[in-house]
C-alpha cells in the first residue's frame, strides 16, 4: 500500500503537471470506485473545472479547484496514477481517466479496485481533515503534540503508529522500520515508553519518512500491483529496509534473527536484540 512517502512523491509530481490545468473530460470505467457521489454526474460536475492546488493529507491526494470544490484520491492497496502526454494506454485495470488541454491525461488504475475517489462541494471540503492526526512533516510535529497523543492512548506501539487519528500517513512498512530505529518492540504499550524512547520516536518518525521520500518510496514485489511513481518509476527505499519482510534473516546491527509476529491481522517485524 502506498504510504505517506509514496503519496508525497506522487503529489509533488502532480503539482508540476496539474496546477492551473482545466479538466476537459472525465471518463469513468469503474463507477464503484467513486464514493459518496453519483458516478453518472461526475463528468458533468468536473468538466470545465480549473485546478488551483494539489496537496497531501495523510495518505489522501487532495485536488482543490478554483471554485472551492475538492477531489480526494486514496490509492489504498494497489491504486496508481499514470500521466500521459498523449493518448492513454487503457488496460483492464484502468478505472477513471481525466483529460486536460493539449491531449494530456491522468489515469487512475487499480489492480484490486480498492482505491477511492470522492468529489466534495464547498460545504464538505476539508471537513474530513479534522479526524486525522499529526502530520510528521509539518510545523505541528512537536514533541509536546506527540506526548499528548501518547498519554491518551492504550495502544501498542505498532497500532499507535498505524492509527491515522493519532499520526497521519504511516503504514505497515514504515511502522516496522521506525520502531526498529527507535529501539522499541512493536507490542510495547506506548504509555510504558520512557522519555528517551518517546524522543527517539519523535526523531525517527519524520527521519524515516523523509529518507523514503528522498529515495522515491518503496516498491516491493512485482507486477501491476507494485508501487510506481506518476512516471511509472520504482522506488529505491526497499534497498534500505532493516526489518520489514526479513523474517529469519540476520539483523544488520546485531546479527540476531528478525522475528515476525501478527498484530491485528498484520505482520510486524523486529529484532529482539535491538528492540525492547
Amino acid at each position: 500500500m502506498p504510504e505517506l512517502p509514496e503519496v508525497e512523491i506522487i503529489v509533488n509530481q502532480l503539482k508540476q503537471k496539474l496546477t492551473g490545468q482545466e479538466i476537459m473530460k472525465v471518463e469513468i470505467l469503474r463507477p464503484s470506485q467513486w464514493k459518496q457521489n453519483d458516478p453518472a454526474e461526475i463528468p458533468r460536475v468536473l468538466t470545465g473545472k480549473k485546478i488551483a492546488a494539489v496537496t497531501r493529507r495523510a495518505k489522501f491526494i487532495v485536488v482543490d479547484f478554483e471554485d472551492d470544490y475538492q477531489l480526494l484520491i486514496h490509492l489504498r492497496m494497489t491504486g496508481k496514477l499514470i500521466w500521459s502526454e498523449g493518448k492513454p494506454e487503457v488496460d483492464k485495470y484502468t478505472r477513471t481517466i481525466f483529460f486536460f488541454q493539449r491531449g494530456s491525461c491522468l489515469q487512475f488504475n487499480d489492480t484490486r479496485a480498492l482505491g477511492t475517489l470522492v468529489c466534495l462541494d464547498r460545504e464538505l471540503k476539508d471537513v474530513w481533515k479534522k479526524k486525522i492526526g499529526l502530520e510528521p512533516l509539518d510545523k505541528n510535529w512537536t514533541i509536546e503534540n506527540l506526548i499528548a497523543q501518547i498519554k491518551k492512548s492504550k495502544l501498542d506501539a505498532k497500532s499507535f503508529l498505524l492509527d491515522q487519528s493519532k499520526i497521519a500517513g504511516i503504514g505497515n512498512i514504515y511502522a516496522s522500520e521506525i520502531l526498529f530505529r527507535s529501539g522499541i518492540k512493536p507490542d510495547r504499550r506506548v504509555f510504558s515508553l520512557s522519555e528517551t524512547e518517546i524522543h527517539s520516536l519523535f526523531k525517527f518518525i519524520p527521519q524515516v519518512l523523509q529518507l523514503a521520500i528522498d529515495n522515491m518510496g518503496t516498491s516491493l514485489g512485482d507486477g501491476a500491483s507494485n508501487y510506481r511513481s506518476l512516471y511509472n518509476m520504482e522506488g529505491e527505499f526497499q534497498k534500505m529496509i532493516m526489518v520489514y519482510g526479513r523474517e529469519g534473516e540476520a539483523c544488520f546491527k546485531c546479527g540476531a534473527p528478525i522475528i515476525r509476529i501478527k498484530q491485528k491481522g498484520r505482520s510486524s517485524y523486529f529484532c529482539e536484540g535491538c528492540q525492547n
